[in-house]
């Protein structure tokens, strides 16, 4: 037995879907994982958008400041010099 991971334009997707399903009923095609692990969360493209945006109106550190928290970061955690 063959399996495939496919990655499928959206708006092609309902049409492939029944597709598909006929194959199931016939038992031609067996789902694998039909859903997706419990740990793993999926958001809906508009909160991700969301999110981005948000994110990027941020006002966030400098590169100097993160690089001296990540070199305090290894030396105390770590006891790496970076």
């Amino acid at each position: 037995m063959q399996t495939m991971n496919l990655q499928i334009e959206e708006s092609f997707f309902p049409h492939f879907k029944a597709l598909i399903d006929s194959f199931i009923n016939d038992n031609k095609v067996k789902i694998v994982h039909d859903e997706l692990p419990k740990h793993l969360t999926c958001s809906s493209i508009e909160e991700v958008r969301r999110r981005v945006y948000l994110a990027e109106k941020e006002d966030g550190i400098s590169e100097e400041e993160y690089n001296k928290l990540m070199n305090k970061f290894f030396k105390e955690e770590i006891g790496i010099e970076r």
